[in-house]
């Protein structure tokens, strides 16, 4: 298909947005409002993790009487595990009677004064008791509190997030007061400045996002959000550590990775560097979405496809190829509300592509004046898809990509993207492209030469090296049993990787293949076959239990030996399979097929028809020329429909010939006279089907029918030669047959007795 590649996201494509109002605007209509209800205050903007919570990396102190917090799950904080080693204490001694010790509890306490709102600051008095006590120490603490008066609790302090009251003029309570002397003398717009750009005194257990730019504040907390939906648990001091180095960055995308990342030292690097860049891939992968039209896969968690249900994550999705901005706004749409397999996405993509350069080679830039002859334009450009090579792609892939262009229309058509689109455009019914099939080639089956060539050469089937606990040997006799049993029973690929070990049962002396039709939803499902395969399957299975495979792996028949390559599922996969083969026939070389090639030596064989799937087309031909019935071979393929069956095998030209010369010398004369044909080819050539017969004239025959010169009286004509119609049961006793009432050229098997008169026709001239 013709287009511009994929383009590469450039250098900067993660920098500061061309609309930073519009992108924070974005990102805060998709925050949760319920986010860590209890824990986190979107008006302090302060977050106080639960320490009972499996999802915050913090725990209370294990100590009795201790109110800290500790990022250690062995519940120690660092006061309690020092003082324990300057006291030469065991532990159980040490919470007995644990020393007094300066603490960083969660909360402050109260003032000890009776009815006294102020903070716990010292001695058990809040600060501006303590300062009245501290002017004459001389009076027992306890004798003070008990006759100081109460005072109410003071405004809190001025910077965002602390709870503390304030003690001093300027509205900072005690820890900012200390930090503001350690800066300096500040006042009016400085003073301001500062207090917006500090945060509160927190514990382990908390982090806030005061003092941030609004759209690192709103980056930050919509990354988190994401990034909290799965393990690992929330850590708030990594988050700390993280703010502390992100500087005066205006956005968490322009960050320094380098800063951020590698400025406190080996100890805090790799906490910190695995958590920014687990944020940065969630805003990178928003900023997609946003506005970008290059989508990093990697950034994207989209399934590879149906068959590997792992994360993609190599390449590029550039919408860019879609020129119309109406369309291409609604693919990004549908990708993000369905989020299909990759696979499927670069299908569709490759689809209104196709319809993107049909409208533009017609002029039809316009939304406003599309309508359903455009569509219909549509529709054929994507009929006409060719790879690089020139080719056309299949029929059933060209049908896919139409049904993925209608998918997209209908999604915009649903979630109101396509206002601007009238309403004709639109898929009026469904539009399939067929394929003309050549009926003299056998379909998908592989020809039994082929077969025979294959087995004469199965001991090249197989990995050559070892992948895990299993052994290079072990892995190639799998590969062979595989290939053996999906020749011999015509399974699919997915149902014979999935067997259970003891999956062969012997019922009335015959055994039965029990196997599961993932496709169709039926399991346990039984299949006859014959004493050769089960003693295949038999002999597999006796050397599989002598396997060094994981315990959790012995149901499976043939077990995955790479299970860190997100094999989860347990056993080998159906593409491994696949490739096996795809390696199997480069090693054999050369396959000879049926057909005569230049010198009368055979011609070879194309090694891409050689598929695990095609093996099952083997089968369903194999034993349609044995004469199998039709609904007899529906239930051993497992069908639902007999027309699902008969897609399976074609006629082959052999039993065409056999049926033509059958009837070809039966034939007969208008008078009744026997006048056979001289051969099948001849049969076919000389002859057009006519009601309850065929008629030899050479002009109506030329004419395919159309030129009868008596106006089809076929019973009065020498040209007409009937068929022998079927006896009816109820003729069997009666003198002479009435024929069928078989639509007109139909071939009828012959019988042994004839009509009294030669019938006559009952079809209409032309």
């Amino acid at each position: 298909m013709s287009g511009r590649a994929l383009r590469a996201v450039p250098d900067g494509a993660c920098g500061e947005p061309h609309d930073a109002q519009g992108w924070a605007v974005w990102l805060r209509a998709r925050l949760d409002p319920a986010w860590r209800a209890g824990e986190w205050d979107g008006e302090a903007l302060l977050f106080t993790g639960d320490l009972d919570s499996a999802r915050t990396a913090a725990w209370p102190c294990r100590t009795p009487g201790c109110p800290t917090a500790t990022r250690r799950p062995s519940g120690r904080c660092d006061g309690c595990r020092r003082a324990r080693v300057d006291s030469g204490l065991c532990w159980a001694d040490f919470d007995t009677a644990p020393p007094p010790r300066a603490t960083r509890p969660l909360r402050p306490g109260n003032c000890s004064v009776p009815g006294c709102e102020g903070d716990l600051h010292c001695a058990g008095l809040c600060f501006r008791h303590e300062r009245a006590w501290g002017k004459d120490r001389t009076e027992p603490v306890t004798a003070f509190a008990a006759r100081a008066r109460p005072l109410t609790r003071a405004a809190e302090c001025r910077v965002p997030g602390c709870d503390r009251e304030s003690v001093v003029r300027r509205g900072l309570c005690r820890f900012h007061d200390q930090r503001l002397h350690r800066r300096g003398i500040l006042a009016g717009d400085e003073l301001a400045a500062w207090v917006a750009s500090e945060r509160p005194c927190l514990g382990v257990h908390q982090f806030s996002l005061a003092g941030l730019p609004e759209l690192a504040r709103t980056e930050l907390l919509y990354a988190l959000q994401h990034r909290d939906q799965a393990p690992p648990p929330l850590d708030p001091t990594e988050v700390r550590i993280l703010l502390a180095r992100l500087g005066g960055a205006a956005s968490l995308r322009e960050a320094d990775p380098q800063v951020v990342c590698e400025s406190g030292g080996t100890q805090y690097n790799a906490g910190t560097r695995g958590l920014f860049r687990s944020l940065r891939r969630h805003l990178d992968r928003a900023w997609s979405q946003y506005a970008g039209d290059v989508w990093q896969v990697a950034l994207l968690d989209l399934p590879v496809n149906a068959s590997r249900r792992w994360p993609a994550t190599q390449g590029e999705i550039d919408f860019g190829v879609i020129e119309p901005a109406w369309l291409r706004e609604i693919v990004k749409d549908w990708a993000r509300s369905t989020r299909p397999y990759l696979q499927r996405l670069r299908e569709t993509l490759r689809a209104c592509q196709a319809a993107s350069h049909a409208l533009i080679i017609a002029g039809r830039t316009d939304p406003a004046g599309l309508g359903a002859g455009d569509f219909t334009r549509i529709l054929d450009a994507i009929s006409t898809q060719r790879r690089t090579d020139g080719d056309l792609y299949s029929a059933g892939h060209r049908n896919l990509m139409i049904y993925q262009f209608c998918q997209v229309i209908e999604h915009g058509r649903a979630s109101g993207l396509m206002s601007a689109v009238p309403d004709p455009f639109r898929p009026a019914s469904r539009h399939r492209v067929r394929e003309d099939p050549n009926e003299d080639e056998l379909g998908k089956a592989l020809p039994e030469m082929v077969i025979r060539q294959l087995d004469a050469s199965l001991h090249l089937l197989g990995p050559a090296g070892r992948a895990g606990a299993i052994t290079a040997a072990d892995l190639q006799q799998m590969h062979q049993v595989i290939y053996q049993i999906l020749r011999d029973t015509g399974r699919r690929p997915g149902e014979v990787v999935s067997l259970r070990a003891g999956c062969v049962e012997v019922t009335g002396g015959q055994h039965n293949l029990v196997y599961d039709n993932h496709k169709a939803g039926r399991m346990r499902r039984r299949l006859p076959i014959t004493a050769g395969t089960a003693e295949i399957i038999l002999a597999w299975q006796q050397h599989r239990a002598s396997l060094r495979v994981p315990p959790a792996l012995d149901r499976w028949l043939f077990p995955s030996p790479l299970l860190r390559a997100r094999q989860s599922r347990g056993h080998i996969t159906p593409s491994c399979v696949a490739r096996g083969f795809k390696a199997w026939t480069g090693q054999i070389g050369v396959i000879d097929s049926e057909l005569p090639g230049p010198g009368g030596t055979p011609a070879p064989f194309d090694p891409s028809l050689i598929t695990p799937y095609a093996l099952r087309h083997s089968y369903a031909q194999r034993h349609a020329d044995a004469g199998v019935p039709v609904d007899v071979l529906k239930e051993l393929m497992d069908h639902a429909s007999v027309t699902t069956t008969m897609g399976y095998y074609q006629i082959s030209l052999k039993r065409k010939q056999q049926a033509i010369r059958a009837v070809g010398q039966l034939a007969t004369d208008a008078a009744g006279n026997p006048a056979p044909f001289a051969s099948t080819t001849a049969y076919q050539r000389a002859s057009v089907a006519v009601p309850f017969g065929n008629c030899t004239e050479p002009s109506n025959v030329k004419a395919g029918g159309g030129t009868c010169p008596i106006r089809f009286q076929c019973a009065g004509c020498g040209f007409y030669r009937p068929t022998p119609p079927t006896c009816r049961p109820s003729n069997s006793t009666s003198p002479g047959c009435v024929p069928t009432g078989k639509p007109p050229g139909r071939w009828m098997p012959p019988v042994t007795c004839w009509p009294a008169s030669p019938p006559r026709s009952t079809r209409s001239p032309p």
